[in-house]
């Protein structure tokens, strides 16, 4: 992929995640005082209903991307956003808002294939590690970028009136996607399995496929289970304002801006499994601190280290996707790994309010830990497993050469 195409991707993921989490922080002020009702219970219902709609939407269109060029896809999913965010200022209902940000997703879900298309575009191994690092870098600024301007549109009398100027942006993004991306991007079917040998290891690529499936399920509900009432869990244990919960919550995200440039990407690469297995076992470890220690200062220091742990490890399950057998030969199966992290995503918060009703403020914390342990403990289980087959096909295929 040319130098001008990853720029365009990198600004179409950016402003798709800006535009997707603008307001997203305050749909329960916005569904009360614009539509008028129940802004709990309409967030629930609207969070719940996008995360299906992930869930299901991105591996189809990863199926539709081995049929249809890349460069038609993207750009014809552009031009149907554009004129979804022309539609949703003129909604007048909450029910109208839901269906039309429902299509809006439809289509959005298709620009997410873009960062597997980027990575299997990639030679060198140490440019796939660059390449998830860039993403993550761009994925934790957006979530910065969009909290600061969300703020202050809020207090807009027409809060949904910003949907113009991303629909402004998409259509330059597609024009640009129509004239600048390669039409040599596409992702057709890999040869028909023809014997018995063949079959076997397609299977078991797809049961170690499977076994990392359920990694990341436990990681990302792990990490996530501790959002919902992070601040509410601050507020009372510490006297903090606003913007100090506000700044310990994002705490992870500008961490990871920072570890953009200072992480040793060859590293990462060289060791990536110990590296995952370490650096989760650690990350549970110090959500257990994280509520033992008194002192603010201390929080800090371990929240800090924390979102050190979340940034590296965020990154190691990428690149190990993409150096799995599975994520080498068929690069879009990713799709299902982001629907394993919608359906994480719909989990945390209902994981939270049981632990929160359960064991208090400190539950959620004490059930992360404990996922993100076990993540590393099948990671590593994993791991030792996948050695041992792969010195077993080294010592068969020596024995293969010696007969013959």
């Amino acid at each position: 992929m040319k130098k001008v195409e990853r720029w365009l991707v990198y600004c179409c993921l950016l402003f798709t995640f800006i535009s997707e989490m603008l307001l997203s922080p305050f749909f329960p002020q916005l569904f009360s005082s614009y539509f008028q009702v129940d802004g709990v219970q309409a967030t629930s219902l609207f969070i719940i209903c996008c995360r299906l709609i992930g869930i299901v939407m991105t591996p189809i269109w990863a199926k539709v991307a081995e049929w249809i060029p890349l460069r038609k896809l993207i750009t014809s999913a552009l031009m149907a956003m554009t004129g979804c965010k022309l539609l949703i200022p003129n909604a007048h209902s909450f029910e109208e808002f839901l269906v039309i940000s429902l299509v809006l997703l439809f289509f959005q879900s298709s620009i997410y294939i873009l960062y597997p298309v980027m990575i299997a575009s990639c030679k060198k191994e140490d440019e796939k590690v660059k390449t998830t690092t860039t993403y993550l870098f761009l994925f934790h600024g957006s979530v910065i970028v969009a909290g600061i301007i969300g703020s202050f549109i809020i207090n807009w009398s027409f809060p949904l009136d910003s949907y113009y100027l991303f629909a402004i942006i998409d259509l330059v993004l597609a024009a640009a996607c129509y004239f600048l991306l390669s039409t040599r991007y596409s992702f057709s079917s890999k040869g028909k399995i023809r014997n018995k040998e063949d079959l076997s290891h397609a299977g078991k690529w797809q049961g170690e496929f499977l076994i990392y499936l359920f990694i990341v399920l436990l990681f990302f509900i792990g990490h996530h289970t501790i959002r919902p009432y992070f601040t509410a869990f601050l507020d009372r244990t510490y006297t903090l304002s606003k913007q100090g919960l506000s700044l310990l919550y994002v705490m992870p995200s500008l961490v990871a801006i920072i570890l953009q440039f200072l992480l040793p990407k060859r590293y990462l690469q060289s060791h990536i499994k110990m590296i995952f297995i370490c650096i989760t076992a650690v990350t549970g470890g110090l959500l257990y601190i994280q509520v033992l220690v008194e002192d603010i200062w201390l929080f800090v220091f371990f929240r800090i280290m924390y979102g050190i742990c979340f940034f590296v490890s965020l990154a190691a399950i990428d690149v190990l996707f993409f150096k799995m057998r599975m994520g080498k030969e068929s690069p879009l199966s990713y799709s299902l790994v982001t629907s394993v992290q919608n359906i994480a995503l719909l989990i945390s918060p209902i994981a939270a309010l049981t632990m929160v009703e359960h064991d208090g403020g400190e539950g959620p914390f004490f059930f992360s830990g404990f996922l993100l342990i076990c993540s590393a403990l099948l990671a590593f289980l994993f791991s030792i497993s996948t050695h041992k087959a792969s010195l077993y096909q080294i010592k068969k295929g020596v024995g293969h050469s010696e007969n013959k």
